[in-house]
C-alpha cells in the first residue's frame, strides 16, 4: 500500500511541476515581448524612454502597464497592450 502512495504522490508532483514550470514560462514570454517592444523605442520615442527608465527587472508586464497609464501615455499603453 505505502508504494502505491509514494507513487501517486510522485506522478502528482511531477504534474504540478510540469503545469507550474508551463504557466511561468508563458508569463515570462509575454513580459519580455513588452520589456523589448519598449527597449527598441527607447531611443526613438521620449515617452518609452521615459517608462523605460523607471522599470525594473522585478516589474510586472501589468505594472507596467499601469505605470504607463500614470503618466498619460496612451499612444504608448495602445502599442504595448
Amino acid at each position: 500500500m505505502a508504494k502505491k502512495a509514494k507513487k501517486s504522490i510522485k506522478k502528482a508532483f511531477k504534474s504540478a511541476v510540469k503545469k507550474t514550470h508551463h504557466t511561468a514560462k508563458k508569463v515570462v514570454e509575454k513580459e519580455s515581448k513588452i520589456r523589448k517592444h519598449l527597449e527598441s523605442l527607447r531611443m526613438q520615442r521620449r515617452d518609452a524612454a521615459t517608462i523605460w527608465e523607471e522599470i525594473n527587472e522585478d516589474h510586472s508586464d501589468e505594472e507596467i502597464r499601469e505605470l504607463v497609464r500614470n503618466h498619460n501615455f496612451g499612444t504608448l499603453l495602445g502599442e504595448i497592450s
